[in-house]
């Protein structure tokens, strides 16, 4: 069994880049299958939040019908799990009083309607590591990079691809 430090919360931008760019399921569906080994092996997870993100495509995405087909536990509580919640309210007052970001940016990552904000709650409530599409960008003012707000929390952020490299062989075979 993987160790806490082990355990990886994926952003749906890696899903949705996923799909419109490098891994589409009409020719990767390694990636897909790599995904679902890795909850099997009980490493990779996403979040609800996450999970209604991917539930906003259109009834024939791929994507979207791909995550209806995920198994039960893969999307773990945050608005249900009240460690998640007061790490929210954490994350929504250090974003809410940083004079670094604009305030467009601070509404923008304070949406109902957005996960960036529930994944590093979660991650920080039950030490898991963010995977993602962004990497961090401390100059940028006008939205908040999820691995910036990860890093005012000392969660910890990874590259998918450098997760791929770590946890896939060239195939897409899960290595644990």
């Amino acid at each position: 069994m993987p160790k806490p430090q082990d355990k990886y919360l994926f952003d749906s931008s890696v899903f949705i880049q996923a799909k419109n760019i490098h891994y589409r399921f009409g020719f990767c569906g390694g990636f897909w299958d790599w995904v679902k080994a890795g909850h099997g092996a009980g490493l990779f997870f996403s979040c609800k939040k996450v999970q209604a993100e991917l539930n906003k495509g259109e009834d024939k995405d791929e994507c979207k019908a791909w995550a209806k087909g995920l198994p039960t536990g893969f999307f773990v509580p945050d608005m249900a799990d009240a460690r998640v919640m007061q790490a929210y309210k954490d994350v929504i007052k250090w974003a809410e009083g940083s004079k670094h970001y604009l305030p467009a940016a601070k509404k923008e990552f304070a949406g109902a309607d957005e996960a960036d904000a529930f994944l590093v709650a979660v991650a920080k409530a039950h030490s898991y590591t963010i995977v993602s599409q962004e990497l961090p960008n401390p100059e940028k003012k006008n939205r908040i990079p999820l691995p910036n707000a990860a890093d005012e929390f000392k969660v910890k952020t990874i590259y998918v691809y450098d997760l791929l490299s770590k946890h896939a062989a060239s195939t897409f075979q899960l290595k644990p």
